[in-house]
């Protein structure tokens, strides 16, 4: 029996919850036995089992002579109140992440604003249609997008390793978690082939397959903070590398955008952009493997370390 008296109304507001409360504690029902509960039609029970059902209540149903509906999972059905100001602040959050280009739940984060939207009264609601025309956020400088976003982060709560294409070029890291910094998104991770943290730019992995190394490291006492801090304190370097014809059809097929190519009349091209001084040892070996189609300008740094890098391999070879 429900709480309030079987004459009586009750709006939809509170028969939802009700609804909800009583279905999650009967686990299985039938829809006449809810229309005589509730004291409503047949009709109105099926539209209020599809809107629970919207709103994220686990329900299946069941066919033959004693079905009917049955609730799959009760850690969903936990019925939680918020004040004005909380429901406000919720919504604050969630707005604040609209406008990144990449989201690493980007599919669970649009019915999570569904869903959270449906579940208001009439009037909350249009104070939250009020609050989206006062209220807007910009990301700026994000201009690639971060597909793989899900599952750089699920691997960081597994503290599971991968295989990654970073720039066209394969590293095995160990993911320690995601933040974001000037509307990019980015991923300090434990690389093994240098052996320390390395600050890997989401938008410029293209590819990710799972690692089978054994050896893993323990990083879940590893404060992301403390990583994130030391690595971002790194230098910023201007970067401009000159391509010839071949460099640019080269860079072109093995490359995502990530840096912007200007070209003159004959063919020969320009890359321009900015690297941390973490990606130097990255970027010495990339454009070494470009060869003589490639010449680093700037910044003297990955200059001399793509030097010291030729020394060590003519030394191999005396």
């Amino acid at each position: 029996m429900t709480q309030l008296l079987k004459g009586e109304k009750m709006n939809k507001a509170v028969r939802l919850n009700e609804l909800r409360l009583y279905i999650n504690r009967v686990r299985k029902f039938k829809v006449d036995d809810l229309a005589k509960e509730f004291n409503v039609s047949r009709r109105t029970i099926l539209r209020d089992l599809e809107e629970l059902s919207i709103l994220g209540v686990p329900l299946i149903s069941e066919v033959g002579a004693n079905g009917g509906y049955q609730v799959l999972e009760e850690k969903n059905l936990l019925a939680v109140s918020f004040t004005k100001e909380e429901t406000f602040s919720i919504f604050f959050a969630l707005l604040s992440l609209k406008h990144f280009i990449s989201l690493p739940f980007e599919s669970e984060y649009n019915s999570i604003i569904k869903k959270f939207y449906l579940n208001l009264n009439g009037k909350m609601k249009d104070e939250i249609d009020l609050i989206k025309n006062k209220i807007d956020f910009k990301i700026d400088n994000q201009s690639k997008e971060s597909p793989l976003l899900k599952e750089l982060f699920l691997a960081a709560i597994a503290n599971e390793p991968l295989w990654i294409s970073y720039l066209g070029v394969k590293r095995e890291i160990q993911p320690l978690g995601l933040f974001s910094q000037y509307g990019r998104w980015y991923c300090p991770s434990y690389c093994y082939l240098r052996k320390e943290f390395r600050l890997f730019r989401c938008d410029r992995i293209s590819e990710i397959r799972s690692s089978e190394r054994i050896d893993k490291i323990k990083l879940k006492e590893t404060t992301l903070n403390e990583i994130i801090n030391s690595l971002i304190t790194k230098k910023e370097y201007e970067l401009i590398v000159e391509l010839t014809p071949e460099g640019v059809e080269k860079y072109k097929s093995t490359v995502p955008q990530n840096y912007h190519i200007s070209l003159d009349d004959n063919g020969y091209g320009v890359v321009k952009g900015s690297i941390s001084e973490t990606e130097i040892d990255f970027f010495a070996d990339f454009f070494m493997q470009m060869g003589e189609y490639a010449k680093v300008v700037e910044p003297m740094e990955l200059r001399t370390e793509i030097k010291n890098k030729i020394m060590r391999l003519s030394d191999i070879y005396l």
